[in-house]
């Protein structure tokens, strides 16, 4: 097994251009909550801003409008439920799922999107439920980020956590997209590309809304011209440290998403 650790991160790092702007660090499009779960949306959004992307617009439920403009006036906004209404080349990545529900409007986007768009697409949450029922839609330029539950519906068999190793191995061999199985160890393969375990994190991050700060991270890079496996082992392994980093100042009972998010600011690696 190969591990995506901190010589393995600095040797695919691409730093920040001094002469960047805005756009130059890309456009990240969120298309994330439902009614009763606007947090996810937020989450997600926040990560993304705080991971090195030059502009967020979150596609969310006009509930979560006002919380997200009290937390970060920085991310525009749009409340158009229908994504087929968007200009989608304005975007350098996609992250769609978290708290999304399943409503007939979030599976006809989720279909648009996987079909429509060429660029890198973070799935996550569920989203993953919707896909798997449709696994044919993934693609190469495609990011799955599934827990083990979610991992299981993907593959169509019950996950184990002995043979986990094997079944990532297996799902990446047959189908397109780039795997992060999230857990202790996070594994992140695919197709193309020799399974790697992540070496950051600790049990203070199994809470709820790490994962959609996860892909608000993955969703950043992607936007800031990483390819998608790049994307994920980096976005892993910097979310990971952002959590390891926190539990030295507070307790890891303590730790919420929202910490993870405060301390990317001290990973610095990818200035």
């Amino acid at each position: 097994m190969n591990f995506i650790n901190e010589p393995w991160v600095k040797q695919h790092i691409r730093h920040r251009a001094a002469i960047g702007h805005k756009k130059s660090f890309g456009h990240v499009l969120v298309i994330a909550g439902s009614e009763g779960k606007a947090g996810a949306a937020i989450l997600c959004a926040k990560a993304a801003l705080h991971s090195g992307c030059g502009m967020v617009t979150a596609m969310i439920p006009k509930e979560a409008v006002v919380v997200l403009l009290q937390q970060s006036p920085e991310i525009m906004y749009v409340n158009d439920s229908n994504a087929i209404s968007l200009d989608l080349t304005k975007f350098d990545a996609i992250v769609i799922g978290p708290g999304l529900g399943f409503s007939e409007n979030a599976i006809s986007n989720l279909k648009y999107i996987l079909t429509s768009y060429k660029g890198s697409v973070v799935v996550d949450a569920d989203a993953l439920t919707i896909v798997a029922k449709e696994m044919h839609l993934l693609k190469s330029n495609h990011i799955v980020t599934p827990h083990p539950g979610e991992f299981a519906r993907l593959q169509g068999f019950e996950y184990s956590e002995a043979e986990r190793v094997k079944q990532a191995t297996n799902f990446v061999e047959k189908f397109s997209p780039v795997l992060v199985l999230k857990g202790s160890g996070t594994l992140v393969g695919s197709s193309e590309n020799k399974l790697l375990q992540n070496t950051t994190g600790n049990d203070g991050m199994a809470t709820a809304g790490s994962g959609d700060v996860l892909s608000g991270i993955v969703g950043a890079l992607c936007a800031q011209g990483y390819t998608p496996f790049n994307a994920a082992a980096i976005g892993v392994y910097l979310h990971g440290l952002a959590g390891d980093i926190a539990i030295k100042e507070k307790s890891k009972a303590s730790l919420v998403a929202s910490d993870i998010i405060t301390y990317l600011s001290k990973t610095r690696l990818t200035d």
